[in-house]
């Protein structure tokens, strides 16, 4: 789980998908500190995923050593396969 200290940014990628989507910023955050289950990614990434009524929110993050970085959000039907999620 991500350390609630750290400050959050938002990608311009990050932002359109997040608009596209109708994902509200307070939403992507809780998606981040308060992950159901995360996956590691390519490149130090990491999917922070989060069950949201009928539909999974994949937040995808780099983590930096003075704030969290943002990349993607989208909503998913369903978790990836082969995932331990509840």
């Amino acid at each position: 789980m991500i350390l609630c200290v750290e400050p959050i940014r938002f990608t311009r990628h990050a932002r359109n998908r997040m608009r596209r989507y109708r994902i509200g910023d307070a939403l992507a955050e809780d998606a981040v500190r308060s992950a159901d289950w995360e996956e590691p990614t390519v490149s130090g990434r990491l999917n922070c995923w989060k069950r949201v009524a009928e539909r999974f929110l994949r937040v995808t993050v780099r983590e930096e050593p003075e704030r969290i970085v943002v990349i993607s959000a989208v909503f998913k039907r369903q978790p990836p396969a082969g995932s331990a999620h509840p």
